[in-house]
């Protein structure tokens, strides 16, 4: 399948992990399902459902029901909802959290510290259970997980870190936003409680479409205190002296939704659920395999085994302005990180562009 024939692939493109490419159906599909109702004056009648195809169609890729997803605008939005949702047995402790989560993740659970919780980073590699394992225990309320690291791309052992919070009964939260599109999200194996994603990196859905997942246990118990007519168990009831929470993960929604997102988002996911996920993840591993097979191991930073490693490779060579120069010269899309230099793939990069990378950095770093 030609994967790129689906989107338009700007030239040497090698930033998904910042915004994926815009599927070509997108244009078309928020004209017909987001303009068009609006100017014939149909507007809610044809938008209402689709925040349920958004939901259907996250469930069907993460492997579980549409109850338990729920749009959010974006994950610092999400990550604040879910803390201030949590029963009472775990308004205060500490949060288990990583130095190599995205800035945003602190932002919001600094905050936290005034409600009566403390932060604790877990202390070396990330990537080794060890550390968490040090770091999780009876004081522990909530444990934050990156599945891949931003800047680093590696994986963590997901699994084995929420099976460490189910021990001391703490809550586990997950951030799928570098990896969901990119390698495989299962979340019924992971057992977590939460899991935060985004739609503008890998899964090309563009900005404003970003999800939190709820498990039926955490539906039950938790009670936002962010929500609005569309947390309601029915949002057209139209009591204002009668609020109940809606008994699925749409509680942690709030006011008014906005469709402009959601139809972009569905346009790609749309296109998803037709190419197939593990297509994609195999075409992602092989890119990055063509990538690193002659580099040099002291200019690696992402990892080099396919199983340990989101879809980025992040390179940190000694004399960096040769290479930038370089990059530059040849128009390469790509970003710089205090880590390194990072080059995402994706199932649509083309396998020329994939040799033009390899070929420069070979040239410059061998």
């Amino acid at each position: 399948m030609d994967i790129q024939s689906y989107f338009h692939v700007p030239n040497n493109y090698f930033l998904s992990h910042s915004v994926g490419c815009l599927p070509k159906t997108t244009q078309s599909r928020v004209t017909d399902a987001f303009f068009s109702p609006w100017q014939s004056g149909e507007s809610w009648t044809e938008w209402m459902p689709l925040l349920e195809n958004f939901r259907n169609k996250l469930g069907y890729l993460l492997g579980t029901k549409a109850a338990n997803i729920c749009p959010q605008t974006n994950i610092s939005s999400a990550l604040t909802k879910i803390l201030y949702s949590l029963p009472s047995a775990y308004k205060k402790g500490t949060i288990v959290l990583s130095k190599q989560d995205f800035p945003t993740i602190g932002f919001v659970l600094k905050q936290a510290e005034r409600s009566g919780f403390t932060l604790k980073f877990v202390e070396g590699d990330p990537t080794d259970i060890s550390g968490w394992a040090d770091a999780i225990d009876s004081d522990t309320s909530i444990v934050h997980i990156t599945h891949a690291l931003s800047n680093t791309s590696h994986l963590l052992p997901v699994k084995s870190i929420c099976t460490l919070a189910k021990k001391v009964n703490a809550i586990s939260i997950v951030d799928i936003a570098q990896s969901i599109g990119a390698v495989a999200t299962p979340l019924a194996e992971w057992n977590c409680d939460f899991a935060m994603g985004s739609g503008v990196k890998f899964l090309c859905a563009g900005p404003g479409a970003c999800f939190l997942y709820a498990s039926e246990t955490m539906i039950t118990q938790c009670e936002p205190i962010d929500v609005g007519w569309f947390s309601h168990e029915n949002p057209f009831e139209m009591n204002i002296e009668s609020f109940r929470y809606a008994n699925d993960a749409m509680r942690f929604f709030g006011g008014t939704p906005s469709p402009l997102p959601i139809v972009a988002a569905n346009a790609a996911l749309t296109l998803w659920q037709e190419i197939g996920q593990k297509t994609v993840y195999e075409t992602i591993q092989n890119h990055l395999n063509h990538l690193t097979r002659s580099l040099p191991n002291a200019v690696m930073i992402s990892p080099t085994d396919p199983e340990k490693r989101g879809a980025t490779l992040v390179i940190n060579p000694q004399d960096r302005p040769p290479l930038r120069k370089a990059l530059e010269l040849n128009a390469i899309r790509y970003d710089e990180r205090q880590d390194g230099f990072r080059f995402s793939v994706h199932g649509y990069t083309p396998d020329t562009d994939v040799r033009t990378l390899a070929d420069l950095l070979n040239d410059a770093l061998v």
